[in-house]
C-alpha cells in the first residue's frame, strides 16, 4: 500500500491556514480559529469514511468499525493545536498522517479486525485561554484530572464543567493500542540522519525551587570584601546543574531556566535568590543520584533550601508495540534507532493506561514551537508508511 503524499501535504498546508495573524501558526485550543481548523479536520476524517463526533470537553474522536465492532479499537492520535507563533508541523503531522492511512486502507480495500479510531486531542500544548494544563484532552479521557477549585474556575473560562472532565473519561479496556505519530522536536535524528525514531518512553520532569540566601545591603557603601551577595552564591549550584547532567547519563538534561534575584535593584547586593532547577531522565534511579550530587553542592554552599515543586514520572511505551514499530520499519527497510521523548505527548497520559507507541521523524535543526520548524516531505512519508504498517501489524494480532 502506498499513502498518497501529494494528497497529505495539500491538508498540512491547508490546515496552516487556519492562524491568527502573526508570524508562525497561532491555532490555540477552545478559540474561534482552532474551531475553524477543526472543523476541517473533521471534514477530511468523515471524507476518508469515518464516523466522528466530539466528546464533552472537545476531543474529535473518528472511527471505523472492525468486522467485530465490540472488540477494543486500534487508536491513531495526536494534535492541532499550537503554541503562539508556532509551526505547522507539529501535532498537525500525526492527525493528518492518521487520516492519510485510513483512507490509504479504505481505498485498497482493507478490512480491518478491530475498529480503527483516529483522535484530535484538544489542548495538548496547554496554551488554551485557562490554566487547564497541558495534554488535557488525553488526560480527560484516561481519567487522569482531579478539578480542584482552582481548575473549577478556569474550566468556565472555556465553557467547560467538572461533569464535561468526567463525561470524557474513557473505560482503557474499549482501547487495544495507542499509536501517535510526531515530529521529534529534537536534533538527534536530524544530525544522524535517522529517519524514525521509535520511542522507548517519555521522560519524567522533575522540578526544583533553591532558595539561596545571603545579606542584602547598600551596593555603594558595602566593601567587596565585606558582602555576603546570595547571586554569587548561587552560580556553583547552577554550573553543578549543568556539569551533573552531563557527567551522569547522556539522556538526562538539567536546566535551570529562571532566577529570581531578591531585592531585585541594581544598587542593591542580593540577599535572596530564587533557582528553578528542571530535570528530564527516563530512569528515575538516575534521577535520584542527580538530586544527590546536587544536595551535596547546596551542602557545601550552605544556607540554601531546596524545595520540590513538581514530579512527573516517566510514562513508558509498550514492548510489543515498539516491537511491531520496528517490524515495519524493517519491512520497509527504513533506518530507525530506539530513543527516548524529552517532551511530553498525548502519548505519556494514554500510556499511563493502554498499551502505546510513539513513533518520531525528524526535525530539521531540532527545530520545533517556532515558525522555522520543518520536517521534511519525504521524513514525514515514510514516518506515514510506518505509521501504516504498524497499524496493520496490530490489528493482525
Amino acid at each position: 500500500m502506498l499513502i498518497n503524499v501529494e494528497r497529505l501535504k495539500k491538508n498540512i498546508y491547508e490546515l496552516a491556514k487556519f492562524s491568527d495573524e502573526g508570524k508562525g501558526i497561532k491555532r490555540l485550543s477552545f478559540t474561534k480559529t482552532y474551531k475553524k481548523g477543526i472543523n476541517f479536520v473533521r471534514e477530511l476524517m468523515e471524507d476518508a469514511g469515518l464516523t466522528t463526533k466530539v466528546d464533552s470537553v472537545g476531543n474529535l474522536i473518528g472511527r471505523i468499525e472492525g468486522k467485530d465492532k465490540d472488540e477494543p479499537a486500534i487508536i491513531i492520535g495526536s494534535h492541532i493545536d499550537t503554541v503562539p507563533h508556532g509551526g505547522m508541523f507539529d501535532g498537525t503531522v500525526g492527525v493528518l498522517g492518521g487520516i492519510e492511512v485510513i483512507k490509504t486502507l479504505k481505498e485498497n480495500r482493507y478490512y480491518n479486525n478491530y475498529p480503527l479510531e483516529l483522535i484530535s486531542f484538544i489542548d495538548e500544548e496547554g496554551t488554551a485561554p485557562a490554566l487547564i494544563g497541558g495534554t488535557f484532552g488525553s488526560r480527560a479521557m484516561m481519567g487522569l484530572i482531579d478539578v480542584d477549585t482552582d481548575l473549577r474556575e478556569n474550566l468556565k473560562k472555556v465553557d467547560l464543567l467538572e461533569n464535561d472532565v468526567n463525561s470524557a473519561y474513557r473505560d482503557p479496556h474499549t482501547i487495544k493500542n495507542y499509536l501517535e505519530l510526531h515530529i521529534e522536536q529534537g536534533r538527534i535524528l536530524y544530525d544522524e540522519k535517522i529517519p524514525i525514531g521509535i520511542v522507548t518512553g517519555i521522560v519524567g520532569i522533575w522540578r526544583y525551587v533553591a532558595t539561596v540566601r545571603g545579606t542584602s545591603n547598600h551596593a555603594g557603601t558595602t566593601p567587596m570584601y565585606a558582602r555576603d551577595d546570595a547571586l554569587l552564591k548561587s552560580l556553583p549550584l547552577i554550573k553543578g546543574v549543568n556539569d551533573i547532567a552531563k557527567e551522569l547519563d547522556k539522556t538526562l538534561v538539567g536546566t535551570v531556566g529562571k532566577i529570581n534575584v531578591k531585592p531585585g535593584a541594581a544598587n542593591v547586593i542580593p540577599g535572596e535568590v530564587e533557582v528553578t532547577i528542571e530535570l528530564r531522565e527516563l530512569e528515575v534511579e538516575i534521577i535520584n543520584e542527580a538530586i544527590a550530587r546536587i544536595k551535596d553542592i547546596i551542602n557545601k554552599i550552605g544556607d540554601i533550601a531546596l524545595k520540590q515543586i513538581e514530579a512527573k514520572h516517566p510514562s513508558l511505551m509498550d514492548k510489543n508495540v515498539q516491537l511491531q514499530i520496528e517490524r515495519a520499519c524493517q519491512s520497509k527497510s527504513i533506518k530507525y534507532k530506539y530513543m527516548p521523548s524529552g517532551a511530553g505527548h498525548d502519548a505519556r497520559e494514554m500510556a499511563k493506561k493502554v498499551p502505546s507507541g510513539l513513533i518520531f521523524v525528524p526535525s530539521r535543526e531540532g527545530k520545533s514551537h517556532v515558525p522555522e520548524e520543518l520536517t521534511e516531505l519525504n521524513d514525514i512519508r515514510e514516518g506515514v508508511d510506518v505509521l501504516l504498517e504498524s497499524i496493520k501489524l496490530l490489528d493482525m494480532e
